[in-house]
């Protein structure tokens, strides 16, 4: 059970709340308080397991400063780039909160990602919590396409910092996004079947 203390936690949600403030004004803060943050996601676990501070708490934390830092990120993209783009980083933001609240609420009495939930979920699903690299490839690769999309809106087209961003953002990091987004699609629906056959045998008893 992936599990963290409080205290990294606040630190996490300080750090995300300090980027969304600089992230019209000054964009190399920002970013940088945003990748600590998220950083922060990948070692507070393990360390919270290693010093034995981890907590039910700590963990519900994490899962939802997860994903109101990535809503938020969403959310200034969708102010820094036309209306066009505008729409569609809000439809992502709304199928990643839509996914992981059925998915946590069809799981209420385990935890999402442990053995006995995932038994009853699909096999990409399955995959996902299952398989690490798959997982990570997902995670990251999507959260740092929008940190990517994030950059190249500040980042002038001359610059040789351009060049690279680009291409790791749209021929690394999209794809994983795109995953992500079936794996998203495929968890509401894997939630929504759970839930409703759930209902069902409480009824037959």
């Amino acid at each position: 059970m992936h599990t963290l203390t409080p205290h990294s936690g606040y630190a996490r949600v300080a750090l995300v709340l300090a980027s969304y403030y600089l992230a019209e004004t000054n964009w190399k803060a920002s970013s940088c308080f945003y990748l600590v943050a998220f950083a922060g996601d990948a070692v507070d676990g393990h360390v919270a397991r290693k010093f034995k501070q981890a907590s039910r708490f700590g963990a519900v934390l994490d899962m939802v400063t997860d994903r109101c830092s990535t809503a938020g990120l969403l959310l200034v993209l969708s102010r820094l780039y036309d209306r066009r783009h505008a729409f569609a980083f809000l439809v992502l933001m709304f199928i990643d909160l839509f996914s992981h609240w059925m998915h946590t609420h069809s799981v209420v009495e385990k935890h999402h990602k442990s053995t006995a939930t995932l038994k009853r979920r699909n096999m990409l699903i399955r995959t996902y919590y299952d398989n690490l690299p798959f997982f990570a490839f997902c995670c990251i690769g999507a959260e740092l396409f929008y940190v990517l999309l994030y950059l190249l809106h500040f980042v002038s087209e001359e610059s040789r910092a351009f060049a690279p961003l680009r291409t790791s953002c749209f021929w690394l990091c999209l794809p994983a996004c795109v995953l992500k987004q079936f794996v998203n699609i495929a968890q509401i629906f894997s939630a929504a079947s759970c839930l409703a056959l759930e209902e069902l045998d409480q009824k037959e008893r």
